[in-house]
């Protein structure tokens, strides 16, 4: 029964040792899905193969207080969890994701959230299909397409479901796998302990559990209880069951479904026990009104002798139910849904119509009037369930799993991909510079200058940079320097007039609260870690802190004060953007766009008269800003100024030439007057990334990677910037030298630079072409 393709070299030679995450509801949440979640990652975490297993829970509640050994939880209703837990696995050190699909456990119309997640992705998927419906709507049949369109492979439990989806075009075949339901090895094990034990007393049943008598034939059904489930043609078959044989006793285990407690109450259940009344069936029929563990569902089917599921819905293509009632060795009666055709075709049940209570009485007389029919479905369920078990489902599992990251490895690269032999990146400079208060601002050479003090704007470029550090190399001292950063932005903060800049090195203020780039800057911080945080403490106190100095942007603010801002508020979700953040996310595209109508000509397509500073950030913030409301004119100005930005700074040529700090008046020839400034090149790289994101256009990737050769070489004195023996960066770029110095500013603007271009994992063949004259 099972199809997967035979292992991989890594796992047969003992290599693969894989690290997945695994996406699902999960218990304490009565949902049959969370309990196969459970069972599959409990079985996956008993393979040599697999060094690990984290928790993604999907939970249908507003208020989702992260539980002890979940990695992420996602509020089903809102959209912005899925992103979020995407961009939180990214950063996390995952090689595969294992997706369990339901239709309804997901937000949106059929589900269609989860294709946020599944979009923002940067590590290979997998995914398992636990419904496959045979004639979906079009809108269905497209949700379900995106995301096997997303996964590398996908998991079905049955043939009919692989023929399902490539006859309806959802998914292509080589994508598909087909591994069965698995069930847990003690319900193969009680039921032949429970076996044994009646043959050891001479043939005598032994009820342990429902049922006083145990001579009485014992007929069952387990799950959540809803009215697909059809067990009133179970109760309606009965009397003609009891007539013939009035030992009978027909067992309901199991509690209503949450999802329809909540919509109905208890009315189906009701029904039922009233039909049971109505009918005269009170001794023949127990409800057992409880959500069973595996121990109690184990027991429950070792004294079945007959499961039954009379289900509705022709559709459904998978139970564990069922499953679970094979692997027990039950002989079963069921209708002809597409999991039970498939299932029972063999000889382990007997299929009766929909609706059919009289054809489904003469199924269980059969098995009670010929013990040889009954013997021979229990056997063939024995030989079915031997492989069901989750051991050998998990090993199946662990096979594609190692296939779909060797399919396709991670997108994301480790830092040391930044071509290793060039840049070696480290950073013990920076880690020379940070203290408990928050980054020295300057250095003389490599040595902190502590009389320069600190400043916010360091302090917010810190902050950003050490979230993506912390993921990636000492988690506990960059995680401790996130929150000091943090701590540092706060106490700067007058949530009436501004903030401070300047500490000195003695923990005093030494300004008035104020607006200004330093306000901007903060507020770009803020939002990028509020986009990127995979730390969920952070995420409180940056919301309050972000809340409390978005309205410092006074309207007459510098552009690139706002342009600082507009770029940390593009980058949030929609769900964490406030109604101010948007307002000021507006006004500033506005500001950006009548500078630009105003000032700009021909040859001269700037927003200024001036080229200045972190020159790249103006048409940087309309690329992003646009993009996040829909605007393609902003967008599209964003990227005709980028493009003008590069030209007049060498990119066309394939060397970055910066405009000198002391800048460059419209007319004057390029590149102006004094050193180049790291900060620039950081910018350049980063504009120039928001641009291929959004365009595809490779020329923007192929810029981005120019602009940080920069920093190792690729500049008009062909000598790199970048200190390879401590991390540092060199303060500025002469006429005829480097600046010895290697401050925060810097130091920080080669980091920024380096994991952003690391992330965006630009294809090799840019990567190759950027690469002409690189000083060794």
């Amino acid at each position: 029964m099972l199809t997967s393709r035979a292992a991989p070299e890594s796992l047969r030679k003992g290599r693969g040792h894989l690290r997945t995450a695994i996406v699902s509801t999960y218990p304490p949440r009565a949902c049959g899905i969370g309990s196969f979640a459970a069972d599959v990652r409990s079985a996956l975490l008993g393979l040599d193969e697999i060094d690990r297993v984290e928790k993604v829970v999907i939970v249908n509640e507003p208020s989702r207080p992260q539980r002890p050994g979940v990695t992420a939880t996602i509020a089903q209703a809102v959209r912005g969890d899925y992103t979020r837990a995407a961009r939180l696995l990214g950063h996390l050190d995952i090689d595969v994701v294992l997706l369990q699909h339901e239709y309804g456990i997901f937000g949106g119309r059929d589900g269609g959230y989860i294709s946020s997640l599944v979009e923002e992705l940067t590590q290979p998927l997998v995914v398992t299909l636990h419904t496959v419906l045979s004639k979906p709507t079009d809108h269905q049949a497209k949700v379900l397409a995106a995301v096997c369109r997303q996964a590398e492979l996908v998991i079905v439990m049955t043939e009919a479901a692989q023929r399902f989806l490539v006859d309806g075009g959802t998914c292509t075949a080589d994508k598909i796998r087909v591994v069965p339901h698995g069930a847990p090895p003690v319900i193969a094990q009680r039921a032949d302990a429970y076996a044994a034990q009646s043959q050891g007393e001479g043939g005598a049943r032994m009820r342990t559990t429902y049922g006083a008598d145990g001579d009485r034939f014992l007929l069952s059904t387990f799950g959540l209880i809803s009215a697909g489930k059809g067990l009133e043609m179970a109760i309606q078959a009965l009397p003609a069951i009891v007539e013939r044989y009035p030992d009978v006793l027909y067992v309901i285990a199991g509690r209503t479904h949450p999802d329809v407690a909540h919509r109905e109450g208890e009315r189906y259940r009701l029904g039922l026990e009233q039909e049971v009344l109505d009918l005269g069936l009170e001794d023949h029929v127990e409800f057992d009104d409880r959500f069973l563990s595996v121990d109690e569902i184990a027991g429950l089917l070792a004294e079945t002798d007959v499961f039954v599921t009379p289900y509705r819905n022709r559709e459904q293509i998978s139970s564990g139910a069922l499953t679970f009632g094979i692997a027990a060795g039950c002989a079963v009666v069921s209708t002809p849904y597409w999991y039970a055709q498939d299932m029972l075709g063999s000889g382990a049940g007997t299929i009766v119509p929909f609706a059919d209570p009289a054809t489904l009485a003469d199924a269980v007389c059969r098995y009670i009037e010929e013990p040889e029919h009954l013997g021979a479905a229990r056997a063939e369920a024995r030989r079915i369930g031997a492989q069901l078990a989750w051991p050998s489902v998990a090993k199946a599992t662990a096979v594609i799993l190692q296939e779909a990251v060797d399919l396709a490895p991670r997108r994301r690269r480790s830092v040391s991909s930044i071509d290793q032999r060039l840049v070696g990146l480290r950073s013990d400079h920076l880690l020379t510079l940070v203290d408990d208060v928050g980054i020295v601002q300057h250095a003389d050479g490599v040595i902190p200058n502590r009389q320069s003090g600190y400043c916010v704007d360091d302090v917010a470029r810190l902050a950003v940079v050490a979230l993506e550090l912390a993921r990636r190399g000492d988690e506990q001292v960059w995680t401790s320097t996130l929150y000091r950063s943090l701590a540092f932005l706060q106490d700067a903060t007058d949530a009436n007039l501004g903030m401070r800049n300047f500490m000195g090195y003695d923990r005093q203020w030494l300004d008035e609260p104020h607006s200004g780039d330093h306000v901007g800057r903060s507020v770009w911080a803020l939002g990028e870690i509020l986009a990127t945080a995979w730390i969920p403490a952070v995420v409180v106190p940056t919301e309050r802190l972000l809340d409390a100095i978005v309205h410092l942007i006074p309207e007459d603010a510098s552009l690139r004060t706002g342009a600082y801002a507009a770029l940390g508020l593009a980058h949030l979700d929609p769900d964490r953007r406030r109604p101010e953040s948007r307002r000021l996310l507006e006004r500033v595209m506005e500001q950006l766009m009548d500078a630009y109508s105003t000032t700009a000509s021909d040859g001269w397509h700037w927003f200024e008269d001036a080229l200045a500073y972190d020159n790249a950030r103006l048409p940087h913030a309309l690329i992003v800003g646009g993009a996040t409301l829909g605007r393609q004119d902003l967008t599209e100005t964003g990227l005709d100024v980028l493009r003008w930005l590069g030209d007049e700074s060498g990119l066309r040529e394939g060397t970055l030439r910066l405009t000198g700090h002391e800048g460059r008046r419209r007319g004057e020839p390029a590149p102006g007057a004094g050193d180049e400034q790291p900060l620039d090149a950081s910018a350049f790289v980063e504009a120039e990334l928001a641009a291929f994101a959004v365009s595809g256009d490779p020329e923007h990737g192929l810029r981005a990677q120019r602009s940080f050769d920069w920093f190792l070489g690729r500049n008009h004195l062909h000598r790199p910037l970048y200190d390879f023996a401590t991390g540092g960066c060199s303060d500025g770029l002469g006429s005829e030298t480097t600046n010895d110095n290697e401050g925060a500013e810097s130091t920080l603007a080669f980091h920024r630079a380096a994991l952003l271009l690391d992330i965006a994992g630009l294809p090799a063949v840019l990567r190759h072409r950027s690469r002409g004259a690189v000083a060794a």
